[in-house]
């Protein structure tokens, strides 16, 4: 008999949802990793395409990048491809984890929401750029003080309409409606949410710093090897994808608890 991790009876403490995030993670990982990894594989197609061209991508988009129409289409289209990905990976995350069969519905389901996945991203995204843009056209020092204000605003907003995404993929809400069901779940639970998305994140940092530290120590040369510096790249792309699935089980369980919180289900 297939043992259930999702959804919860019960709302949890962090320790329990920090804990049941890593065994919905360890037990949905070998069926969610083709999403993610995938999902992976198409966000680094501008760097993909950076590096036929003989150059080495920067860390920020360069002007002549965003003037580059290969580029700019590689990005939106590798953008757009991996936010679907994801939430295949969620959805079958959320299958595996309450113990059904998974099969190709959930990737279906993704593409068929595709439309309400771009609107939940870009009307999340023009809020925080409102937010830290409106600052610019003030003089100093009212702008370095405003910006400052803004960006805690930003972050607030971040963490508030996180959930929007889960929102539409498992309830299938409207836009509007599950942004504003986001906000309604994380209202009154919002340090508790940014403390979870921020261990969680710490986590995945941490595994990706020790990688890279025992990549340069096992393979202190491979700036000068090809086929070194593919099999690292190929390790930090793996584990990238894990990380994904990793915070997804944690978006997943932090949706279900707070669900549970605000029905008023006792703990």
């Amino acid at each position: 008999m297939a043992i259930t991790l999702y959804p919860p009876t019960r709302p949890r403490t962090l320790a329990e949802l920090l804990d049941s995030s890593l065994k919905i993670f360890r037990a949905t990982l070998p069926k969610c990793m083709p999403y993610a990894s995938m999902a992976i594989l198409l966000l680094q197609l501008p760097t993909l395409y950076e590096l036929s061209r003989g150059q080495m991508p920067p860390l920020i988009p360069s002007a002549a990048q965003m003037n580059d129409p290969v580029w700019i289409t590689l990005y939106t289209v590798g953008y757009l491809l991996f936010c679907i990905l994801w939430m295949a990976t969620l959805l079958r995350q959320a299958t595996v984890a309450a113990g059904r069969a998974a099969g190709p519905a959930d990737l279906l389901d993704a593409f068929k929401q595709t439309p309400a996945i771009v609107a939940i991203i870009l009307l999340g995204n023009l809020l925080i750029l409102a937010l830290l843009s409106w600052p610019l056209s003030l003089i100093e020092p009212y702008r370095s003080a405003l910006f400052g204000v803004m960006l805690l605003a930003a972050i607030y907003a971040l963490v508030a309409f996180s959930l929007a995404l889960p929102a539409r993929m498992l309830t299938h809400k409207s836009v509007l409606q599950s942004l504003a069901y986001s906000v309604r779940l994380v209202r009154g639970n919002w340090w508790r949410t940014l403390a979870l998305y921020a261990i969680g994140a710490s986590i995945i940092i941490t595994v990706l710093f020790f990688a890279e530290v025992m990549a340069a120590l096992i393979l202190p040369d491979a700036t000068h090897q090809p086929a070194a510096r593919a099999l690292i790249a190929a390790v930090m792309l793996a584990l990238l994808a894990m990380g994904g699935i990793f915070f997804t089980a944690i978006l997943l369980n932090t949706f279900s608890d707070l669900e549970l919180r605000q029905s008023g289900r006792p703990g």
